[in-house]
Parts: structure tokens; C-alpha cells; sequence
């Protein structure tokens, strides 16, 4: 069990989108963070992003934007200099990102002379980035700063989520921002001030707050004492993953942990560098953190991780939305709020 503050170590760096559990629902896993197998070379990105443009906050009104849940991603309408696209949310990238082909139709600045390649599933040997500027970017008639960004290649994203995905707004889009995601609602808000959250949040039965934490070296959130049965250990709250509890290494060192896992079949993902299959589970023990709870049987996969990772899961939006959640992500502040038993608008 880590303690507040307490910094770990990432592991190497990669991207990639997977099918889900049902055959319905196509995993879009977009490009991870610290999560082996699931970002973009985040570490690569920094150092050739340093001299870039810094986005700066936004003040005004409340911002209610309505998501795009049908894949159980955070699906927004951006545009960007006055062309409409569609921009998936995500904690879990930094910088952001945004497709090649349309940074260049945009004539967005992309340099094509400082390019590296994304690491994640797959056989293929190519899957080349660049770092890259969106600027003019602008959502429900509110014009933001320019952002950090990379493009690449976003046609397996696409592909998996069933309509083109044009871009993803991550950390570097994030880290000025108020955010409060009701997955129930399906609405997100950008707030000035944590106080101008809308008078539903009011009405929660149930909240639990702790320390925004990062893992060293990365800016993906993480919660520190995400309960596994009698077992806990600091999981990343990856809203950019439509999956429940891809579980780590790290996990299974625990004997309770590893005892309550029964073998149900294989997901197959698919990366940037083509297609890999991972074996699946049903947890036999119940999930959660501070008040809130499912109960055993929750679907879980298993994804490989550098030796020092100290993680023991990625959570995304599935476990979140069956949670019924609300939550409150304060960069500002470094802040995290959940809110439970909530109305439903």
C-alpha cells in the first residue's frame, strides 16, 4: 500500500487500441501514458516538445459539453480553425495528439524533421510521429490556446471506434483545466472555479477527495489504495480507455490477488503497430476505492509492464460509468473528487 506522495517509476512508453469484452463494444484504448502497451513515446515527446507553445487558462462561463459515449470513450465536437472534428479525452496522453493527415490539411506546424516512431502492439515496423502544434482550437464556440500535441497516424483508432478519429485532447490540454466528467449524464464541464460546478454535483450522496498524484516522470493520475479484494496497490485513471482493470504485474505478487482470477478467454488488440491478443479474467473478489464498490466478477485483462513498474492496475471508463461516478479533475489544485449517488442529470 503506497502513502500520499508517494512517486513511482513508469514504465517504457507505447500506444495502442484493443477490442473489448463484447464484440459490440470495440476497444479504442487510444494512446496510453504510462501504461506499457497503451501510450505514445511520452518521454520522446517532452524532450522534442520542450520549446513549444504552452497552452494558458481559459477563464469564462461554465463550458457543459455532451460526450460521445457509445464506445464507452469520452467523444467530444471540436473544431480547429472552424473545421468541425472529433476529439476523444484523455487522461492518460501527454502531450495531445492529432491525426497527421489532418494537422497537415489544417495547416497545422508538424516537424517532420524530429520524428520517432510509437511503441505498442502489433508486427508492424513503422508507426512514425512528430511533434506538432493545434492551434485555432476551439469547442462549443470557446477558442483555447494553442496546445503541445503529436501527430500520427490515428486509422486504428478510428477503425475500432467506427468513425474517424481526428484527434485526442490529453495532458497538455488538461493541465490548466477544471474538469467534471458525469458519466451518467454523459456531459463533461470546464469550469473556471471547482465552485462553479453544476448544483447536481450539489445533490451527491457520496464523495470522496484525495491528492492529484502523478507517477514520476508522467502525468497520468493515479489513485494510490485501489482495493482488489483484501489486496491494494496504486492504479492510473485512464479516461481514455473504454476497458474496466487491465491488471500488472505487480498485482499478482499479491496471493489473493492472483487466487481470485479464472480464466475466461482472450482480447485481442489492435495497435499501432497492427494486432496482439492478452488473456482475460473474471476477478472473483470485489473492486474499488475511498466509498465506492463493485462487486466480484468484474472483467479484467492482463498487459505486459516493465520490471519496475509499481502499479498494479490501469482502470478506464468502463469500471467509472458502471460506477455510476462523477468526477472532479482539478490540475489546478491537484485535486481529485468522486461523487456517488448522484442524479442522473
Amino acid at each position: 500500500m503506497l502513502t500520499s506522495g508517494t512517486q513511482l517509476e513508469p514504465p517504457p512508453c507505447a500506444w495502442r487500441t484493443a477490442s473489448a469484452y463484447a464484440p459490440e463494444q470495440p476497444n479504442i484504448g487510444i494512446i496510453r501514458g504510462p501504461v506499457d502497451g497503451y501510450s505514445l513515446v511520452r518521454r520522446f515527446a517532452v524532450a522534442l516538445l520542450a520549446g513549444a507553445l504552452v497552452a494558458r487558462p481559459v477563464v469564462g462561463a461554465v463550458l457543459d459539453i455532451p460526450f460521445d459515449f457509445s464506445h464507452r470513450a469520452i467523444g467530444i465536437d471540436v473544431t480547429v480553425h472552424g473545421t468541425p472534428l472529433f476529439f476523444l479525452l484523455d487522461t492518460g496522453v501527454d502531450p495531445s495528439v492529432i491525426a497527421a493527415a489532418r494537422a497537415e490539411s489544417l495547416g497545422l506546424k508538424v516537424d517532420r524533421a524530429s520524428g520517432g516512431e510509437a511503441s505498442g502492439y502489433g508486427e508492424s515496423t513503422a508507426a512514425p510521429i512528430y511533434p506538432s502544434t493545434i492551434d485555432g482550437l476551439a469547442i462549443h464556440g470557446r477558442s483555447f490556446a494553442p496546445i503541445d500535441a503529436l501527430a500520427a497516424d490515428t486509422t486504428a483508432i478510428s477503425l475500432g471506434y467506427g468513425r474517424s478519429i481526428d484527434g485526442v485532447l490529453g495532458y497538455s490540454f488538461l493541465k490548466d483545466k477544471i474538469m467534471l466528467i458525469n458519466y451518467a449524464a454523459q456531459r463533461v464541464w470546464i469550469l473556471d472555479r471547482a465552485a462553479d460546478a453544476p448544483p447536481v454535483v450539489r445533490l451527491c450522496r457520496t464523495h470522496w477527495s484525495t491528492a492529484m498524484q502523478f507517477l514520476k516522470g508522467d502525468n497520468t493520475p493515479i489513485i494510490p489504495n485501489f482495493r482488489f479484494g483484501s489486496s491494494s496497490g496504486p492504479i492510473t485513471l485512464d479516461t481514455g480507455s473504454n476497458e474496466g482493470i487491465s491488471l500488472f504485474d505487480r498485482a499478482l505478487e499479491s496471493p489473493e490477488i492472483k487466487a481470485a482470477l479464472v480464466e475466461q478467454g482472450e482480447i485481442e488488440h489492435t495497435g499501432a503497430r497492427g494486432v496482439s491478443k492478452s488473456k482475460t479474467y473474471s476477478f472473483n473478489a470485489p473492486v474499488g476505492f475511498g466509498p465506492f464498490s463493485l462487486p466480484a466478477g468484474q472483467g479484467v485483462d492482463r498487459l505486459k509492464a516493465s520490471p519496475d513498474d509499481k502499479r498494479f492496475a490501469n482502470i478506464g471508463n468502463r469500471v467509472f460509468a458502471d460506477m455510476r461516478l462523477t468526477i472532479l479533475l482539478n490540475y489546478r489544485a491537484k485535486k481529485l473528487t468522486f461523487y456517488g449517488s448522484c442524479p442522473s442529470s
